[in-house]
């Protein structure tokens, strides 16, 4: 199975100072084989401008393409934040560059944010709060086909002010069902994100139970990505995340070229 990360930032996100070379030089060390940057674009981020030269961003990584060809794969991609309120706005934007692969995430609902301190945890139970998120992710996976994986699907469970964050899947399980026969019948993936090994310790973004029920249900498209936005992290549990996922029963990681699966 190829060692990819699929999920990184870069100075080109609001949120990040690394250096694409950096990034690259840390891939390479780590023995990947393949990376995608996948830099921030999101609508009316509360408080963030979330925006993304991109004239300048294919620019570059076309140059760095070409410098370490001979070394390891580098592909271009975007993370878009899937939000109902901008279906129109965000179709535009994915289609007005040719990425090789998209993440949908969502990271707001209408216009409120996750990030403790954050106003959609106000006056809602964790129960309310993680269910209007699952419910939100079904909407825009169902509206969306701008991207190829949902990105860190129980994303929710790292934000609230409850002394435990964590999503109990089983009173969610219905829609999160849902939502993987959506993403299986457009075709569609999920990621496992590692991050969560910051949060959690011993699992990514999402479960790798939820991972297994995506499987069970007939997926087969997945990527594995840090998320990283320090270069160090760059690649950080990849191989862990590989041995899991043979586990599972996948025979490969799926990667994208010009938007096409490889």
């Amino acid at each position: 199975m190829r060692k990819i990360d699929y999920h990184m930032h870069t100075c080109f996100s609001a949120d990040s100072e690394a250096s694409p070379r950096e990034h690259i030089i840390q891939a390479i060390n780590m023995g990947l084989d393949e990376i995608c940057f996948t830099d921030h674009r999101d609508f009316n981020y509360p408080e963030c401008p979330f925006e993304l030269d991109t004239n300048q961003y294919f620019k570059e990584l076309k140059q760095l393409q070409q410098e370490f060809k001979n070394q390891i794969m580098i592909k271009i991609g975007v993370e878009i934040g899937l939000d109902l309120d901008y279906i129109d706005e965000i179709n535009h934007f994915i289609k007005s560059n040719e990425y090789d692969y998209v993440i949908g995430s969502i990271h707001v609902i209408h216009q409120t944010e996750f990030y403790d301190p954050a106003l959609f945890f106000k006056d809602k139970t964790k129960e309310e709060a993680h269910r209007q998120f699952f419910k939100n992710t079904l909407e825009c996976v169902r509206a969306f086909d701008c991207f190829h994986c949902l990105g860190h699907f129980d994303y929710i469970c790292r934000y609230g002010p409850y002394d435990d964050k964590s999503v109990d899947h089983t009173l969610y399980q219905d829609i999160i069902d849902e939502i993987l026969k959506v993403l299986i019948k457009k075709n569609k993936g999920i990621e496992v994100n590692t991050s969560g090994y910051r949060d959690r310790k011993v699992c990514g973004f999402p479960t790798f139970e939820e991972v297994e029920r995506y499987y069970q249900l007939g997926g087969r498209i997945i990527t594995i990505g840090t998320d990283s936005h320090t270069s160090d992290r760059v690649g950080e549990h990849v191989e862990e995340v590989v041995e899991k996922l043979k586990v599972i029963g996948f025979e490969d990681v799926s990667t994208f070229t010009k938007s096409v699966r490889d």
